[in-house]
């Protein structure tokens, strides 16, 4: 996918025939902007339109240093383009904290995604992130019929693992930078991490916040995929950015500073009630995203009520699921931060697992430059190998995730090797203590994949055992024989006996269907969130 950048008072030329980084003068006062072929923007482009993952180490290298003019400037009648700013951790600190904050895959395998975006969560089944990471164009044309497609988008969290969307809603207004804000509805709600509360009042010039993303540290770094926090201090908008819908800061080294990846990720105040959500990253002006930067974030406080109405009841939630929440004093997290490479090919750490646990929850993140791969491996009692363990994740992406339910007591043995490549990784493990889960309670818990009103996994289908209602069981398959033409067009209609539909919503679980020929079975998957279903009426029972 190639793009111009906008430029003030003419065209730029086809892409290719300036050389990239060659500026012309361009419209009135001698105002210089650059045509460029291949600039693309991480975290702005929609799936189809990725690239190789060979190539995964371009995409979060935005185009900002080549627009050389020092105010938010764009053709007459047209906003400015995420382009014209780094898509935002510069001088950050790898961390395991800020539970809430996450990161937005690209990829149909969560094991094999790669980093696009940040954000945070801010209800059990409801994550806020950039617009920008979501929509390429504005929000009046990312609504309804044309809003993002959640396929192939899937989040990740330290702390619960991966979930995918459901669904993305993009504020109406976005007009980069204006209303630089998306919700993503997840497939099935998450639990043991505390939602984020948002602010009510946007800080002033002069307050002290925290931002946390997955982006990389600027430079000539590529080095997405692992997570850092930082501090900043507000400043005055400027450069054309509004303080009515923004908070701004200068970044001059000290300090730090949002860059490419980060870009959806929170930026974090003391409300003087607690920490809350103030800012959503948005943009920068510096490619490099180091000293002499301007950042903005889009302030949560002028759109809340745009939050509010599109997250529901969801966005009161101050916990999620009956576990304990990570940070509490019942829930142990170990971080291990380490490097892979010729010299030092695997790392192996451990965690000491008391009688009693609920959960032990594994997740690994780690440099996403598009050469890196490593491996997880998880094992109970001793270390584990290639052929030897509990759990592996080996595929093609830098994310893994491992979770145990009432694991065995003892120590575990968690070990990241290195396929391909070098670089830092990070492996968090959390362990949930807490009281044993009683079904019936009306609290999903260790275990319980619903239990009463607590059925975001299957809405409407919670048994009385606490399951999801009708699995797919070996016995309840039914082969068919049947000639398939090529192209072949598969339907699936769901029925009950009564005739009317009331079991799991196929629209928060994938479906699937695995053709046989006894060569080389085929499985047609229809992932959680895809809009083909259509619920008719109670008559014909379908959905």
């Amino acid at each position: 996918m190639e793009m111009t950048r906008p430029v003030v008072g003419g065209t730029c030329a086809t892409p290719g025939t300036v050389p990239p980084g060659e500026s012309r003068k361009l419209g009135p006062a001698g105002r210089r902007g650059t045509c460029s072929s291949g600039i693309v923007h991480a975290g702005w482009r929609e799936p189809t339109a990725m690239r190789a993952r060979t190539a995964r180490r371009q995409l979060p290298l935005a185009a900002a240093a080549l627009f050389t003019t020092t105010l938010l400037l764009s053709p007459q009648g047209k906003g400015a383009s995420p382009e014209d700013f780094h898509a935002n951790i510069v001088n950050g600190r790898p961390t395991s904290g800020f539970p809430a904050a996450g990161a937005l895959l690209i990829g149909e395998d969560p094991a094999g995604a790669v980093t696009w975006c940040s954000g945070v969560l801010i209800g059990c089944e409801t994550f806020l992130t950039a617009a920008h990471c979501v929509c390429d164009t504005n929000g009046a044309a990312c609504q309804g019929a044309r809003s993002p497609s959640p396929l192939g988008r899937v989040v990740y969290l330290q702390h619960a693992g991966f979930f995918r969307a459901a669904s993305i809603r993009v504020h109406p207004d976005y007009q980069f930078p204006q209303a630089d804000l998306a919700i993503i509805r997840l497939a099935t709600p998450v639990t043991g991490v505390a939602p984020a509360a948002l602010a009510q009042t946007a800080p002033p010039p002069g307050t002290s916040g925290t931002i946390v993303g997955f982006g990389r540290s600027g430079g000539g770094a590529n080095d997405l995929g692992l997570k850092r926090s930082g501090t900043i201090t507000t400043a005055p908008c400027t450069d054309g950015i509004s303080d009515a819908t923004a908070l701004c800061w200068n970044y001059t080294g000290s300090g730090a500073n949002s860059c490419n990846g980060d870009s959806g990720g929170p930026l974090f105040v003391d409300s003087g009630f607690g920490t809350v959500v103030a800012g959503i990253a948005s943009g920068g002006r510096s490619e490099s995203c180091l000293p002499g930067d301007f950042t903005f974030d889009s302030s949560i406080a002028p759109y809340r009520a745009w939050i509010e109405a599109e997250s529901g009841a969801d966005l009161g939630q101050t916990t999620c699921g009956g576990v304990p929440q990570a940070g509490d004093p019942r829930t142990t997290v170990v971080q291990a931060n380490a490097t892979l490479g010729d010299a030092v090919p695997a790392g192996t750490h451990t965690v000491d697992v008391p009688a009693g646990t609920n959960e032990l929850r594994v997740a690994l993140n780690a440099i996403d430059d598009g050469q890196a791969n490593f491996d997880l491996y998880v094992k109970a009692g001793r270390p584990p190998t290639a052929d030897d363990y509990d759990c592996r994740v080996a595929a093609g992406g830098q994310y893994a995730y491992c979770q145990f339910n009432f694991p065995v007591a003892g120590t575990w043995y968690l070990m990241v090797t290195r396929a391909t490549g070098s670089g830092p990784y990070q492996l968090t493990a959390s362990v949930f203590g807490g009281d044993p889960p009683v079904c019936g309670n009306g609290v999903r818990e260790t275990g319980e994949l619903c239990d009463g009103a607590d059925d975001g996994a299957c809405p409407g289908a919670c048994n009385e055992t606490c399951a999801c209602g009708l699995p797919c069981l070996d016995g309840g398959l039914v082969p068919l024989k049947l000639r398939l033409g090529h192209p072949f067009l598969a339907q699936a209609l769901l029925l009950n006996p009564s005739g009317a539909y009331d079991r799991l919503d196929p629209r928060t679980t994938d479906f699937s269907v695995t053709l046989d020929d006894g060569a080389a079975p085929v499985e047609i998957t229809i992932p959680a969130g895809d809009r083909g279903w259509i619920r008719s009426s109670t008559r014909s029972g379908g959905a």
